[in-house]
């Protein structure tokens, strides 16, 4: 009896001691300096312990290479508006490469995972000269899974590169987007009339290749295009880019998902394309499922008016009254800012729970 109560509690002991390591190896991360110190562990896995405000911070996009666990809590009122050092080799659907650079809270991400996060508030603008892509998460994901992520904000790029794209979770790249939401406002200015850019927008994905399942969107995009436009309410072109990936055909998934919003654009182009639509823009790779999905509130509107850049608010000189939304029960607070002229309504200045 002894001898079999001496098993157990060693047996006890050894798990207790495996989960204690296990914990050991996880970085929490309480604060601003502890995000921005995960760049310098790859690999490692990351824990958040609290919401982190970055209002006031210029915040410079950082390569993330690992697993980072938002337990619940929020980054919020992020502001971008450069991209980050780190630069990937971007292909289109030509599969012609560029020498890319990427802006977001996250620059570049690969063989990452991020779960239970969420990033409120961020409000990403980038006027660019080369090749780039925006978002409020990642401009680049390769091989990385997204879980149960939500991201708010507004994201605008204008660009004078060729390859130019804005998403709310990832701008190029491929893996799993699973049980995610977005709340986005998508602007991209195409500033090279000359150069027939190869322009992506997507809630989800700008472009690549990503089984897309059980995700909530509510887009409101807006896109000036002088070149080629794919433009989705998740994605706005899925296709593998050559490449063969880890993840494997059976990715080849964008189902369960809810659309509701707009994408109001320009394709300005002699050899007009014009893609468009609720879940994904264009595919080059053939899905194995792409329904159901609930497209009922998306609308696709075109313009054939190129002599105004396409822009949310429509007043010139808008003259915006300010409100004040503090939070409660559960939900957060902002600062709401509505023209009074034209009603358009941006929010800024957010407040945790």
């Amino acid at each position: 009896m002894l001898k079999r109560l001496f098993s157990l509690l060693l047996a006890l002991a050894v798990i207790l001691t495996g989960t204690a390591a296990a914990d050991e190896q996880v970085i929490e991360i309480y604060d601003i300096a502890g995000l921005r110190d995960a760049a310098n562990h790859p690999g490692a896995s990351f824990r958040l312990m609290n919401d982190i405000d970055l209002k006031d911070v210029d915040w410079t996009p950082i390569p993330f290479s690992g697993d980072l666990d938002g337990n619940g809590f929020g980054i919020y009122n992020l502001t971008v508006t450069r991209v980050g050092e780190d630069r990937r080799i971007t292909v289109d659907g030509n599969r012609k490469e560029y020498d890319t650079c990427f802006a977001g809270l996250f620059s570049v991400m690969e063989a990452s995972s991020v779960k239970n996060l969420k990033v409120i508030g961020a409000h990403v603008t980038i006027d660019g000269k080369t090749h780039c892509f925006a978002s409020i998460l990642a401009g680049y994901a390769q091989h990385c899974t997204f879980d149960n992520v939500t991201v708010d904000g507004y994201v605008r790029l204008n660009n004078e590169g060729v390859m130019s794209g804005v998403a709310g979770i990832a701008g190029f790249g491929s893996g799993i987007i699973d049980n995610c939401n977005a709340r986005v406002e998508l602007i991209f200015n195409d500033l090279n009339r000359d150069s027939r850019c190869e322009q992506f927008l997507g809630a989800m994905m700008a472009t690549g290749y990503a089984k897309v399942q059980h995700c909530t969107v509510d887009i409101d995009g807006y896109v000036s295009c002088f070149g080629y436009c794919h433009n989705g309410g998740l994605m706005g072109l899925f296709y593998t880019s050559g490449t063969k990936y880890p993840l494997g055909l059976e990715n080849r998934v964008v189902n369960h998902n809810t659309v509701t919003g707009r994408i109001y654009f320009f394709e300005h182009n002699p050899d007009r394309r014009a893609y468009c639509k609720g879940d994904v823009g264009e595919t080059l790779t053939k899905l194995t499922s792409r329904k159901p999905n609930n497209l009922k509130g998306f609308t696709r509107k075109e313009t054939k008016e190129f002599r105004k850049v396409l822009l949310p608010e429509t007043c010139e000189e808008p003259v915006y009254e300010e409100k004040e939304i503090p939070p409660a029960d559960g939900e957060w607070g902002w600062t709401e800012h509505t023209c009074s002229t034209c009603g358009y309504t941006w929010r800024d200045n957010y407040v945790a729970p």
